[in-house]
């Protein structure tokens, strides 16, 4: 079964605890709906894998020379924090307090699934980085199709 993709707006309880919303966890197969691992993510939010997703990702990161110390680096970064965390019976995780304060989530949060990997951006921030007008949209969907992003991949415009 292929992994879903969606978007939410979600709100943690008092308690600090982020219901799963039901139709995210439909997105994902049945045996990857219970286990999660919490990360940092790759910029301004926290990531939360599904267990395929995360058993990927480290598979991938075991592939690499851990002698080298850019992997090093990235291995200790990307592993600083994580945490595993189970559902309970209402589909409810508790996320690290270190986590929530250094991404400032606090009551209103978005989350965005993609392929097993679970953005949970504070609300403000996912907005002020992604809003934009339809005209925005159609010009980045151009620019896409057009390969502009390839030529970024690549280096064509200093960034390697």
């Amino acid at each position: 079964m292929a992994i879903g993709y969606g978007y939410w707006e979600v709100s943690i309880e008092k308690s600090g605890r982020l219901k799963l919303p039901t139709a995210l966890l439909r997105a994902l197969p049945e045996d990857n709906r219970s286990t999660f691992y919490v990360t940092h993510g790759f910029g301004s939010y926290i990531t939360l894998w599904s267990e395929d997703a995360y058993q990927k990702q480290m598979d991938y990161m075991n592939s690499l020379d851990r002698n080298l110390m850019r992997v090093k680096l990235y291995r200790n970064a990307f592993l600083r924090n994580t945490a595993q965390v189970e559902c309970d019976a209402q589909h409810r995780i508790v996320i690290p307090k270190p986590m929530m304060e250094m991404y400032a989530i606090d009551k209103e949060l978005v989350l965005v699934l993609d392929n097993g990997q679970i953005e949970m951006w504070n609300s403000a921030k996912y907005h002020e980085q992604f809003d934009m007008s339809p005209e925005e949209l159609g010009k980045l969907n151009e620019d896409m199709h057009l390969g502009h992003f390839l030529a970024e991949k690549e280096g064509a415009d200093g960034i390697s």
